[in-house]
């Protein structure tokens, strides 16, 4: 009982000394700069990872020799340092959408999600969680992203969440609840992705409740070594009004302590 009060008091202060949590009109940054306008629905292929911070030296060797394979890029503990901004920055057929959670004060680096892709973002949002995370008092964020679908009238949507983490199951449910109201007004095809921090059997549950009155679909792993808390997995991919062809946990990576995952799909309107 003490732990959850600790926690539920917690959420509500300041950010720990040596950070702090950016302005609204100073959360969004861009980078790179794609040429393509629309995404082709016939195959989408769906990159996601907790980098971790880029802590692991072999990170930016890993992350770099997959940006030939893949369109949509989505990541989590995404930090600015340099040799992160030259990969988001230098690469002429990818750019990034990026939401910073907190700021380190020391360095000046910024930490949050990114999403990155070879089509041209047509409209973006993101949303702070209500709560914040004890002791360090800071926010986790969900980045909404929309890309033109080549001969169609639709979008997709793209959702990327770092979900907040070690909270009261309700803290959760706030998160995703508002991430909900957003997604269940686009009309189109979407994905939902990222690391939901769903270490309980309560947060899985309520996931997947939320994610399937919202009609999308889990994709599977038949090589399931995802990361896991407490022997509950973290990473997923849900998708709705696409057709899953493939997907894969990458053991051929360990440049962070998460598992990277990614999912071949199909859009079709028929």
């Amino acid at each position: 009982m003490f732990f959850y009060l600790l926690i539920f008091s917690s959420t509500s202060l300041l950010a720990w000394p040596g950070i702090y949590v950016p302005k609204d009109s100073q959360v969004l940054k861009h980078f790179g700069q794609t040429k393509l306008n629309e995404i082709d629905g016939d195959e989408i292929n769906l990159f996601v990872w907790n980098i971790y911070k880029a802590e692991y030296v072999q990170w930016f060797e890993q992350y770099e020799s997959q940006l030939d394979k893949f369109d949509l890029f989505l990541i989590q503990e995404m930090l600015t340092k340099p040799e992160l901004i030259d990969i988001f920055s230098s690469n002429d057929s990818i750019s990034y959408e990026t939401a910073t959670s907190f700021v380190f004060k020391k360095s000046g680096f910024h930490t949050g999600i990114a999403t990155g892709s070879k089509v041209k973002t047509s409209w973006k949002r993101y949303l702070r969680s209500k709560k914040r995370e004890p002791i360090v008092g800071t926010p986790k964020l969900t980045l909404f992203t929309k890309y033109p679908i080549k001969n169609s009238e639709r979008e997709l949507m793209v959702v990327n969440i770092h979900a907040i983490n070690f909270v009261p199951s309700f803290s959760l449910y706030s998160q995703l609840n508002d991430a909900a109201k957003i997604i269940k007004d686009h009309d189109g095809p979407a994905i939902f992705a990222g690391d939901f921090n769903t270490w309980t059997l309560e947060k899985q549950v309520f996931l997947r409740k939320i994610t399937q009155k919202l009609g999308f679909k889990e994709v599977l792993f038949k090589n399931d070594t995802r990361k896991r808390m407490l022997g509950w997995i973290l990473d997923f991919i849900f998708v709705r009004d696409l057709e899953v062809i493939d997907s894969k946990v990458h053991d051929e990576l360990d440049g962070s302590d998460h598992k990277a995952i990614s999912a071949k799909l199909r859009y079709s309107e028929n």
